[in-house]
């Protein structure tokens, strides 16, 4: 399963802290990945589309959380407009 594009350019700690429905396990996972961050946070635009974005750690998640996290994506999209 191919990650939502938003996860591209959000990082596994923000996705945690800023997308909706976000709770208990699958907030702790994200998390967790934290510590594969391999480049150093920048405030350049735009930004590294390396730059730690979870899709670079998708494959360390269970499918499960990978298709929650596709579905509340899809959610905040539809929500909130093109995220």
């Amino acid at each position: 399963m191919k990650p939502h594009p938003l996860f591209e350019v959000w990082t596994p700690d923000t996705v945690a802290e800023c997308l909706e429905g976000v709770k208990d396990d699958l907030y702790s996972a994200l998390w967790a990945l934290v510590p594969y961050y391999t480049k150093r946070e920048s405030n350049e635009l735009p930004p590294d589309p390396d730059f730690n974005a979870l899709a670079g750690f998708w494959d360390k998640l269970e499918p499960e959380q990978q298709a929650k996290l596709n579905e509340l994506a899809a959610e905040q999209e539809k929500s909130y407009g093109r995220v």
